[in-house]
């Protein structure tokens, strides 16, 4: 009896061989079959990266200016933001003038969405605060996408050193971008 029993052990191992070989060999034969389709496969696999690299990350420094005319400027607060809801600002500078080099006041918050308020004042006297188009700030933004998104600038108040409410312009520019 223990000798039917091997002989049949045997006979399955011997089953089991045969069926891993011939799995192997059509294997095989399905990837030589599919051979003359690998171009069109590689060719699928590049537009899939293209339409990935179509929602890649980038960065972008945004310079943003203050012009106050000839009056001199000691104090701003104005609306930076972006209808689009993929934009992150990552972080914000001060400007390039003495009285305004430290980075403005703003919301931590706030510039997890696609939109900061940001404030600064200098209680310097007149003749040691800025007159004219001055860098105030530069904002670090992150966004999805081929296309760099709209912005909005919107100037809020401003001040001369006597507290007087002033009239100044802002304006934006794209400083430089990093994928």
């Amino acid at each position: 009896m223990r000798a039917a029993t091997l002989q049949n052990f045997n006979a399955k191992t011997q089953r089991r061989r045969d069926a891993e070989k011939i799995s192997l060999a059509s294997l095989r034969l399905c990837a030589f079959a599919l051979k003359p389709h690998w171009t069109t496969y590689g060719l699928m696999l590049v537009l899939f990266a293209m339409r990935l690299s179509a929602q890649q990350v980038h960065f972008a420094a945004f310079d943003i200016f203050v012009d106050s005319k000839n009056v001199p400027l000691a104090a701003y607060q104005l609306e930076f933001s972006s209808p689009a809801k993929d934009v992150s600002i990552t972080g914000i500078e001060g400007g390039e003038h003495e009285a305004f080099k430290t980075p403005p006041f703003y919301d931590p918050k706030a510039i997890q969405q696609e939109r900061v308020i940001l404030a600064a004042f200098n209680s310097a006297p007149a003749s040691k605060l800025p007159t004219g188009k001055i860098r105030v700030a530069t904002i670090h933004l992150q966004f999805k996408g081929p296309q760099k998104p709209d912005f909005v600038l919107k100037p809020q108040t401003a001040a001369d050193p006597a507290g007087k409410s002033i009239s100044i312009k802002t304006s934006f520019t794209e400083r430089g971008r990093y994928e």
